[in-house]
């Protein structure tokens, strides 16, 4: 069986694809919204109006901070499900590099509690 017959769904996919965007940017390139109210362009969220003032203050990095840490944690004990479910066959030598990956998680988890990263002030 030769490439193209092979993948010819495939292809036909990506033409589909191909001809639905192209319609779908065409149709919107037709009907364009005319409406050039200033309200338009205002910054919106939850029915608030923002102010700018908030553009000139140093903003604090401390929502960032807890964020990036729950997603190192989060990500590094996602790693210990898949070691659960096969723990058994894979022997001593898992067992060994499993807990030197905790005692360094322990250790990371211990630096970030004495530096006060856990703190909300």
């Amino acid at each position: 069986m030769d490439t193209i017959s092979e993948y010819l769904p495939v292809y036909i996919y990506f033409g589909v694809v191909l001809f639905v965007t192209l319609c779908i940017v065409g149709v919107s390139e037709i009907f364009v919204s005319n409406k050039s109210d200033p309200v338009k362009f205002l910054p919106y969220e939850s029915g608030i109006l923002t102010s700018t003032h908030l553009m000139q203050e140093r903003f604090p990095l401390r929502h960032y901070l807890v964020a990036l840490l729950f997603l190192i944690f989060d990500i590094e004990i996602i790693f210990l499900y898949p070691w659960a479910v096969v723990a058994r066959s894979l022997g001593a030598f898992a067992f060994y590099e499993m807990a030197f990956f905790m005692i360094a998680l322990f250790v990371a988890f211990a630096y970030l509690w004495k530096k006060g990263g856990l703190q909300w002030d």
